[in-house]
Parts: structure tokens; sequence; C-alpha cells
């Protein structure tokens, strides 16, 4: 089973406890990482909307940042999350060829902090949709920035959860504040992409 098929309270039975860094924690932490990153998933979702309990944080970095990122996180301990199985990424070691997650603690006493998800896909230009590469915005479409902190939009973080479609998913959907453009790009891209369930979510 892989990780992402847990509930939570599986996970953390499983691999550890985690008591997530909030976003403003991630810019301190990821300052001096001179590569694009924003925040990702139900954090994004949810932005201007009722907020809930976050188990985790989402941080996306463009795959270009990794050494810079290795190099600041230099006394954090780094575990790949891959292919439903977590594994140690030592310093001077490799990242496994197809790995994109990081999971961050201090160590095996302490909590998991953060999720780092590599963006393999997108360009200096745009935001390129990982699943199907017809899906792509410039980033200030694709991104905003508040507290100086860059999440991704709503309607573009809500996108990725459609293919879980768990109730913290569904709920994230009912919650979002979507302007009109963005439900409108939500929608269409849910249409094109075949998540048929989420787009009638959408359009109700």
């Amino acid at each position: 089973m892989a990780i992402n098929d847990l509930d939570e309270q599986a996970l953390q039975l499983l691999y550890g406890r985690w008591r997530p860094l909030g976003p403003e924690q991630v810019r301190e932490l990821l300052a001096g990482v001179p590569a694009r990153w924003w925040i990702a998933g139900g954090r994004a979702a949810r932005i201007g909307a009722a907020p809930r309990q976050h188990t985790d944080t989402d941080a996306v970095l463009m795959a270009s940042g990794l050494d810079a990122a290795r190099d600041t996180l230099a006394d954090w301990h780094l575990w790949e999350a891959n292919s439903g199985a977590l594994r140690p990424l030592l310093p001077g070691e490799p990242l496994t060829p197809g790995c994109e997650q990081l999971w961050l603690r201090r160590n095996a006493s302490e909590p998991w902090r953060l999720d780092l998800i590599f963006d393999l896909v997108s360009n200096d230009d745009e935001w390129v949709f990982k699943r199907d590469a017809r899906v792509r915005l410039p980033w200030s479409r694709a991104t905003q920035v508040l507290d100086g902190i860059r999440y991704l939009r709503p309607e573009v973080a809500l996108l990725y959860k459609a293919k879980a479609d768990r109730p913290k998913d569904r709920a994230d959907l009912a919650a979002a504040c979507l302007d009109a453009a963005g439900r409108d790009w939500l929608i269409a891209m849910l249409d094109l992409l075949g998540y048929t369930a989420w787009a009638a979510l959408a359009r109700a």
C-alpha cells in the first residue's frame, strides 16, 4: 500500500507522528534556497476559506533547487518518500531516480515537520501539471503571494486533489473560495482530465 493510500491515523502509526511547520516557518527554513518554491495541498486550497486542521505541510520546490536545498537543510534528517516506502537520504548520497518527495525531521526522536515535493516538469515561465502537460499556466496565474509566501491558487491545488478524492479533499473543494475565473478553469480542467464527479461538485 502506498503512503498516499493511508488515512492519517494509519500513516502516523506506521511512520511516526507529524508536527508540521506552518507556512511562515517554511518561509524561514527555505529562505536560503535560490529556487522557486511554493505551498500546495490543503493549505493552498483553503486560502481565504475557513481553516481546518492540517496534519502535514506540502511545500513544492523546483527540482533544480535540490542541491541548494540539501545544503540549506544539512542539519535536518531527509528521508525519501518513494514508491510507498521511506529511505534515509544520507549526506553525499544521490537521490534515487524517480523520487519526487522528501520528508524532513530533526532526528529519529522528533516528529516529521515538512513534506518537500520536487516539481520536475514546470519551467521558469510556466507551471505545468505533472499528470498531463496540456494543463499549464503562467506563474502569475498559477500562484499567488501572501505575506511573502507563494501558494498555489486554490483552483490549482484542488486539481491535484481530484485524483485522491478523499473526504478531506471534497471538504476542501466545498470550502474553497474560488472566483468565477478560477472555478471556470477548474471545471474545464476536470472535464479535460475525466474527473467527472469532481467537475459536477465544482459546478454545484
